[in-house]
């Protein structure tokens, strides 16, 4: 008996110290998050010699919302990635994989700037290769590219702009609660879920919705050298093929991620080259820190999440069947 109390008590002050750890490497995880050259190591896929063919991955909803674990956001990530790319004079291509349904506008438009600027201040090429999907802002990202290879299977299209608005009025009068609004102006609390929403409010998220779609079509006409009336015509939110894409002239050649990087090379100008790409070092701050949030989650549903998502409307360049 004695011993299984030693035993008990050696577990709880390993628990405790360990707490103690995590604490300590929440915060170091966070200063790591906060310095500018992030934690990134080069891995060669293939390839050899002096010049360097990197790839780099958007992968799942294009965000720049802070979560609440505080880990880098895929914007962050993505123009760390690209100012690497871009200060690294060996690099003589990129290749971008999209596997993405798109995201938020803004998360979206951050990061085509920022290739744009990759194309203006470097001068090299930048190939598109699509996985499964590459619809709606994932395409937006696209047109950044010279030329964009994809499957004939792939989801693509979805050009378009979506917001949404979460109502709950009918069933808040149901319930017998109500919310009331005291407010500066007359649409402060516009969008409120808990009335029906006017004429006058749908004319301006509407407009807000035409504003971001005309600048989607206008990256489309610039990207793929369509012209606008082609574009409109496209652009009605519905999703297409590869096979349909590449008749539309949204895409240019059938491929998958190696006949890409193969295709950029080509259009660099360089005999050889390395194939290149950024990983994440893992460490044990790391790895506590994952730790601290899965033992620390108080919503392991992740209704917080959805409620969260649903109370911040935000326009998106997505594609959600």
């Amino acid at each position: 008996m004695h011993r299984k109390k030693w035993i008990a008590l050696t577990v709880v002050l390993v628990v405790f110290i360990a707490g103690i750890t995590v604490e300590g490497a929440s915060s170091s995880y966070a200063a790591l998050r906060d310095h500018p050259g992030f934690s990134w190591e080069e891995t060669v896929v293939s390839g050899s010699g002096n010049n360097k063919i990197v790839q780099l991955f958007v992968n799942g909803v294009i965000s720049g919302t802070q979560n609440a674990a505080s880990v880098p956001t895929m914007t962050e990530i993505l123009s760390e990635q690209l100012r690497r790319v871009e200060e690294d004079e060996s690099v003589k291509a990129l290749v971008l994989r999209i596997d993405s349904p798109g995201g938020e506008v803004v998360a979206t438009d951050e990061i085509h700037a920022r290739l744009l600027r990759l194309k203006q201040i470097r001068h090299i090429p930048i190939v598109i290769s699509m996985g499964s999907t590459a619809a709606s802002g994932g395409y937006y990202l696209a047109t950044a590219g010279d030329a964009i290879f994809a499957n004939p299977n792939t989801l693509t299209g979805s050009l378009g702009v979506i917001f949404h608005l979460f109502n709950y009025h009918e069933a808040a009068n149901k319930l017998g609660v109500h919310q009331y609004a005291i407010k500066s102006g007359r649409f402060k609390d516009i969008g409120s879920p808990s009335r029906p929403l006017t004429d006058p409010e749908r004319h301006i998220f509407q407009t807000l919705v035409n504003e971001s779609y005309n600048k989607f079509v206008d990256v489309i006409v610039n990207g793929r050298n369509l012209s606008r009336q082609r574009v409109l015509e496209i652009a009605d939110g519905r999703v297409y093929s590869g096979e349909q894409a590449k008749r539309l002239g949204l895409i240019d050649q059938f491929g998958d991620l190696e006949e890409a990087t193969r295709y950029a090379l080509s259009l660099s100008g360089a005999e050889d080259a390395m194939v290149v790409r950024y990983a994440d070092l893992p460490s044990l701050g790391k790895l506590l820190f994952t730790m601290k949030q899965h033992w620390s989650n108080p919503d392991p549903l992740g209704l917080a999440r959805i409620l969260e998502r649903e109370s911040s409307p935000r326009l998106l360049y997505q594609f959600m069947p």
